[in-house]
């Protein structure tokens, strides 16, 4: 989250990551949750952006960070959503996954965000498969996504994923686990200690 966001502060071309949780078990809540909607004794992070309770117990988790005058952050929230879930959809059904965006939202009164499907989300029926939240500041856009499929390979997902997103974010400045700069490094490490990692901030709500 703290690598994230500080993308984000100091973003000056398009980059794509994807990652994985050091915890096995992990939660991340959206900045608006309530931490009382954690499960007891789940290791859980606050994000920047919002959204509902993320399960990363079996997900394949990225993030696209992109300067605020990238036609992606000019399309606006609802049509980047569409155009990077639609690009989902795609790398999901090169992996032989059936998948689709979500023509409107489902009734659902879950806190969890796979439980809850939105407009333009991505799903097969009435299962979602992958969901995201955006945080727009006057550097850029960061969207944080998820993707729940049953028995998938990481790495043959991840060149799906990276196939079809390039085209849709130009010449990536960044992508995958290129080093960060030290600049960047710094920023992150900062915002580890004294966001990500504190109480105050994962327990605001």
């Amino acid at each position: 989250m703290a690598i994230d966001e500080a993308l984000l502060r100091q973003v000056s071309a398009p980059v794509l990551r994807f990652y994985r949780w050091s915890e096995p078990d992990a939660i991340s809540i959206g900045y608006f949750d309530q931490y009382a909607d954690v499960p007891p004794g789940r290791p859980f992070v606050r994000r920047y952006t919002g959204g509902g309770l993320v399960d990363h117990r079996a997900d394949f988790t990225y993030s696209i960070i992109v300067p605020r005058d990238h036609p992606l952050a000019l399309q606006g929230t609802s049509g980047s959503y569409q155009a990077i879930h639609e690009a989902v959809t795609q790398a999901l059904k090169q992996q032989g996954f059936e998948a689709e965006l979500a023509p409107c939202c489902l009734e659902a009164q879950s806190k969890a965000c796979f439980q809850k499907p939105v407009k333009y989300d991505v799903v097969a029926g009435n299962s979602k498969l992958a969901g995201a939240a955006q945080r727009r500041t006057r550097e850029g856009c960061l969207h944080q996504g998820s993707v729940l499929v049953k028995n998938f390979d990481y790495d043959s997902l991840r060149k799906s994923m990276l196939h079809f997103m390039t085209p849709l974010l130009g010449e990536l400045g960044r992508e995958g686990g290129s080093e960060l700069t030290i600049g960047e490094s710094s920023l992150a490490s900062k915002l580890e200690s004294t966001r990500y990692s504190s109480e105050d901030w994962n327990r605001s709500r």
